[in-house]
């Protein structure tokens, strides 16, 4: 199954912004995990825009490729990237996660590739 990266859009003033981002910085995740597609389609009618307040917020889903994100995570001391669909990054805590946009990036903070999914 292809991941799907969640975003908020305003149809007001078609403002745009990642889903887990804007649940995490309005502290509406509950606990280190990410929040489930049917937690985040319950809430996301209620909310507002954070460019124009306007209460009119729609859920969106686009598919990425593996290739576009890499993962790491600030609790490990042996400083491995992964895939965004790697099995070693299933029980990895949202508030952990380090993002980078391109192998390249986590290359040069560091972390080496993980051995399973070769990213």
């Amino acid at each position: 199954m292809p991941d799907t990266a969640l975003f908020l859009r305003c149809a007001a003033c078609d403002h745009k912004v990642s889903a887990f981002l804007a649940f995490r910085n309005a502290g509406l995740l509950a606990g280190p995990r990410r929040p489930t597609v049917n937690e985040i389609e319950a809430i996301a009618p209620r909310l507002k825009c954070s460019q124009c307040g306007a209460k009119s917020v729609s859920l969106e889903s686009e598919p990425y490729k593996d290739s576009e994100r890499y993962w790491a995570t600030s609790e490990s001391e042996n400083r491995i990237f992964h895939r965004s669909s790697c099995t070693s990054m299933r029980s990895v805590g949202a508030g952990s996660e380090i993002n980078f946009t391109s192998r390249e990036a986590a290359v040069r903070r560091g972390y080496t590739p993980c051995r399973a999914c070769r990213p």
